[in-house]
């Protein structure tokens, strides 16, 4: 267990079982009436399933005892130490709250065989859980019991307190000292989904999505409190009407309670078929006795493309780019002091004092209001600009001053180069409708219809659409509203928004004959990165989508072409001006 933050990637090293009764399964039962809650130090008989696995008599890892003969832990605790090969150098031991010292209680065993899941490779690529023989079954007791295992179906309350125990380090590099007994640390229970996001603000690529299918988290996103090398192989379990479920199998971590870094666990619901398997049924699993708990994880993650309201905004990463005073260009907040916007919006504009940033809209009848306002240190615009329908339309702008994040001012997600977003689906840019009466309607949010640069290229015949452009028409004949140049255009993936386009040319917001150009952003990840590491990049949320582009012209409007010009046969430079705003 760990206080402190640190640096580096650590490995944090149906029906009732037999046994039950009546009243409810025979284990996950603590022995302990009374728990201080926020304590460290674990009392005897409060933790009974928690298992210290020891090679040549040096813990390694902890396990959980889930039969009288069976413990589970996870397969990286037996990497390098040839323990399927000869394991008569492990053991197990049980009931103990100090590993070291004079008359120690508790039991201990010899270990028969391991079982490692077939599919592990490394614990990133998840399948770490390994289960252990042990040679001769142990009696329970009151301070030897098993820990209750959940059914594929189980349904734990993410966003609730749970528990991890422990002799694991109590800080990087801080071993625990030898008369401190086995820790105990109240973690909150994560989704995968949460856990990607709060890991997102680290901005490291290599920890852009640790949680993969089969995991779970356990932690907070602000550090302190965590999980640390040694506690690996451990359980997180989870009280419901007084039985302990096991959540999760502690794996790993980017360090110990750093912040934004909560602990990996194996998800114990997502291979409850396989230890059944592999135990032949002996496995103390137990029914979810009640109603599941909802899940809440409102507030859990604080990061880029959280946004609460409506689709229509106001959106918190959207700025308003002023050049002498006047509105020229949107752009969208990618980190706490950089704008994403189009390149064409500094052609003649080029001087950083005469623009201001202005930041948090807050609408006000039909027009807005803003919350901040930033001038700009400088401009960068992409080295391959010299035309819209040429491509490389973005520019980064350096804000003179960084932003502080809350609901009205937060930084949009930015998409890796692997990034598919799904063409037909609906995305949104900013706009105002064009309403028929006198009476102004308001700037806000415009859904409309993504499509590749292959349909794309069939409305424009003088203009080559480049595979590093997105285009958008209007999902109906009678939407329309007034553009937005180097506005965002964002698209929504499992309550996480990604700007997938920044934009360029075209109309997409009045005519299906001629859609909107928006430059795909993925494709300018290396750029973005060379520029600043300070962007708010997120791994695509699982599963991503099929998105296949069309690869003949869609009907407009009652109108077929029928014959697929491709984009490469089109010429690579127009003779058209540059074109903004369509």
């Amino acid at each position: 267990m760990d206080g402190r933050k640190a640096g580096t990637l650590l490995l944090l090293l149906s029906c009732l079982q037999s046994g039950a009764t009546a009243s409810g399964p025979a284990c996950g039962k603590q022995r302990v009436l009374t728990r201080v809650v926020g304590g460290t130090n674990a009392v005897m008989g409060e933790w009974p399933w928690q298992v210290s696995l020891q090679l040549s008599g040096e813990h390694i890892c902890g396990g959980s005892l889930i039969s009288s003969d069976w413990v589970l832990s996870a397969a990286h605790c037996f990497e390098g130490n040839a323990s399927t090969d000869d394991v008569s150098l492990w053991r197990a031991v049980l009931g103990r709250l100090k590993l070291s010292g004079g008359n120690l209680p508790g039991l201990e065993r010899k270990v028969l065989h391991v079982i490692i899941h077939e599919k592990y490779t490394n614990y990133q690529e998840g399948y770490d859980i390994a289960l252990v023989r042990l040679a001769q079954p142990v009696a329970f007791g009151r301070n030897v019991t098993p820990i209750c295992l959940p059914h594929a179906g189980h349904r734990f309350a993410f966003g609730a307190p749970c528990w991890a125990s422990g002799w694991g380090r109590v800080q990087e590099e801080v071993l625990l000292p030898q008369n401190r007994p086995l820790q105990k640390v109240e973690l909150d229970l994560l989704s995968a989904d949460t856990c990607n996001c709060i890991y997102a603000n680290n901005r490291q690529k290599k920890l852009a999505r640790p949680a993969r299918l089969g995991m779970i988290c356990a932690g907070y996103q602000k550090g302190g409190k965590g999980l640390c090398q040694g506690d690996s192989g451990g359980p997180l379990v989870c009280e419901e009407d007084g039985t302990w479920f096991q959540a999760g199998i502690i794996s790993f971590s980017a360090g110990c309670a750093r912040d934004n870094s909560p602990n990996l666990l194996t998800e114990a619901t997502a291979y409850a078929d396989w230890i059944q398997h592999h135990t032949g049924g002996e496995a103390a699993f137990a029914k979810q006795m009640g109603p599941p708990q909802k899940s809440s994880e409102e507030g859990k993650c604080s990061g880029c493309g959280m946004m609460k309201g409506p689709p229509e905004g106001p959106w918190p990463w959207y700025v308003s780019l002023h050049f002498e005073g006047k509105h020229v260009c949107g752009g969208a907040l990618v980190a706490e002091r950089w704008v994403l916007t189009a390149a064409h919006c500094f052609i003649g504009r080029q001087t950083p004092e005469a623009w201001k940033v202005l930041l948090g809209a807050v609408q006000e009848g039909a027009g807005q209001r803003w919350s901040e306002e930033r001038g700009v240190a400088r401009l960068g615009l992409h080295a391959t600009y010299i035309r819209v329908e040429e491509g490389g339309d973005l520019a980064l702008v350096a804000l003179d001053r960084a932003v502080a994040f809350g609901e009205r001012v937060r930084a949009v997600c930015l998409p890796y180069g692997t990034h598919r977003f799904q063409l037909g689906a609906p995305c949104w840019a900013r706009g105002r409708a064009r309403a028929r009466l006198l009476k102004r309607s308001p700037i806000q949010g415009i859904s409309l219809t993504l499509t590749g640069p292959v349909a794309c290229n069939c409305s424009y015949q003088n203009v080559s659409i480049l595979p590093d452009m997105l285009c958008t028409v209007p999902p109906k004949k009678s939407t329309s509203c007034e553009d937005d140049d180097g506005g965002p255009l964002v698209c929504q993936e499992k309550g996480t928004w990604f700007l997938a386009g920044v934009s360029s040319f075209g109309d997409g917001c009045t005519s299906r004959r001629r859609p909107a150009v928006y430059t795909a952003v993925s494709s300018y990840e290396d750029w973005i990165q060379d520029v600043t590491r300070e962007g708010y990049f997120m791994e695509q949320p699982l599963p991503i989508p099929e998105s296949r582009d069309a690869d003949r012209c869609p009907k407009v409007e009652g109108n077929s072409i029928t014959s697929w010009i491709s984009i490469w046969q089109r010429p690579l430079r127009s003779p058209l001006s540059l074109l903004i705003g369509g």
